[in-house]
């Protein structure tokens, strides 16, 4: 509850000091465009691909709605999910390979409000502080196959992997949040230029696991225990299966084309 009320508290002392810099000068600004799209560079190395529309209001604000779909396969990913161990009786634990793919899909929605501070030539060239709230749903359909092994019979009574489980699953994600950013637009005078923003937000994460033969519980604990320990989890991947609720960072770089 404590970071809860800091956050609204962060949110609204940057709204007030935007408002009074804003009454306070000496001029109103000029509205240089009446609306903005803009494509996200730093959603792309985590599978999305997000489309922004900024519309002015006003000479001092303006609303921002941004929708991005989430598409991204990862595949041939092998790692060693056993390691090799020598026994009192010769026996041994062979080392078992396994390749783990992922298709993921969903979807992503934003809307915010900017309130523009110091500006350049004109609104929307300049800094700004933006309150917003988003929503989103993912899917991730995963297939682990745990490779075939050479093993000698004498030593090994038993088939190697026999008693392991293929984490083959399928994980529902729905997230929401709400957050502040500050940020600089930069724009020439053609009406292209980009848009970098940072700042805290408040997220929740839920999370539903499928897997054949187990219950919710059990299959988040099985993949969960798989995917931590001898999985690499890249940028797409990492976040639906290890972010949790709570305090966050939001931020991006985006380029703009201004109309």
């Amino acid at each position: 509850m404590n970071r809860l009320a800091s956050l609204f508290a962060t949110a609204a002392f940057a709204a007030v000091v935007f408002s009074a810099q804003a009454q306070e000068s000496s001029s109103t600004p000029e509205v240089l465009h009446d609306g903005l799209l803009k494509v996200n560079l730093t959603d792309f190395i985590s599978g999305k691909y997000s489309l922004s529309y900024e519309r002015m209001l006003g000479n001092w604000s303006s609303v921002e709605a941004t929708v991005t779909g989430i598409g991204m396969t990862t595949s041939d990913y092998t790692y060693t999910i056993a390691q090799p161990a020598m026994y009192t009786w010769d026996s041994f634990y062979p080392t078992l390979p396994a390749d783990l793919d992922m298709e993921i899909s969903g979807w992503e929605a934003q809307v915010g409000i900017r309130k523009y501070g110091w500006v350049d030539r004109g609104v929307p060239d300049g800094f700004y502080a933006s309150a917003f709230l988003t929503a989103g749903s993912t899917t991730i359909d995963a297939d682990e196959r745990i490779r075939p092994v050479a093993f000698d019979p004498d030593t090994v009574t038993f088939e190697p992997g026999a008693f392991l489980d293929e984490i083959d699953h399928t994980l529902s994600v729905t997230k929401w949040g709400f957050g502040l950013t500050i940020g600089y637009q930069w724009l020439t005078k053609s009406g292209l230029g980009l848009d970098a923003y940072m700042g805290p937000m408040f997220r929740g994460i839920t999370r539903t696991y499928l897997m054949e033969g187990y219950s919710a519980e059990e299959a988040r604990d099985i993949v969960s225990q798989r995917t931590q320990q001898r999985y690499w989890m890249g940028p797409g991947p990492a976040e639906h299966y290890n972010g949790s609720t709570g305090p966050w960072f939001n931020g991006g770089l985006r380029v703009s084309l201004a109309f």
